[in-house]
């Protein structure tokens, strides 16, 4: 249990390296020993976007966190036929981040916006926060500035919302560093137009 909310903090603050850490650790305890079934759900989701995070940023262990990317779909697809509401948007992300390392775009994007809608629908703001911002870093990683910076605004309303300011403020730090590089920038206030309405 201690594992699992130190794994998902570290990953809700994008230091990537310490939920990492934390999921090595959690190796040595089986599934279902961890504590209450929402837990471990929620864990083998985590672990999913953990994998291919990793995948992508260190190519030399690819397979090895590919699988656990991988392992979650599995079990995310399981899921799904039991509870749609429940566990259609966290497939739809996963699968949105396999497609994202596979570099297949047109259904990495499909994804992405299916997980967003999934999670509005189904009122998971939380979830809805970190589709949107999980679609940003992709567009971001294609140099689609612009957009990015209108998925990060998306997220942070998302994460205002529900309340984790802690969030918003690594999403505000996001959006400074990117809105230099944006196109639609409003010169008078420094803020893109039509974004933050």
């Amino acid at each position: 249990l201690i594992c699992g909310k130190k794994k998902y903090g570290a990953f809700f603050q994008g230091d990537m390296d310490a939920a990492a850490k934390v999921y090595e650790q959690s190796q040595d305890f089986p599934i279902g020993s961890t504590g209450r079934l929402v837990n471990i759900l929620v864990s083998i989701f985590i672990d999913g976007l953990i994998g291919f995070f990793f995948a992508r940023k260190h190519r030399d262990d690819e397979a090895k966190w590919t699988n656990v990317g991988q392992d979650a779909i599995k079990s995310l697809r399981k899921w799904v036929r039991s509870s749609e509401w429940n566990f259609s948007n966290k497939l739809y992300l996963l699968e949105a981040e396999f497609y994202f390392l596979s570099e297949d775009d047109e259904r990495a994007m499909s994804c992405y916006n299916a997980s967003i809608k999934s999670a509005r629908e189904h009122r998971f703001v939380h979830e809805e926060g970190l589709a949107e911002e999980k679609t940003a870093t992709y567009l971001l990683h294609k140099s689609q500035h612009d957009e990015a910076l209108e998925h990060f605004v998306n997220a942070k309303k998302c994460y205002e919302s529900w309340g984790a300011y802690t969030l918003v403020q690594r999403v505000d730090n996001a959006i400074a560093i990117l809105l230099p590089l944006c196109t639609q920038v409003d010169s008078n206030s420094g803020v893109t137009s039509g974004f933050f309405e």
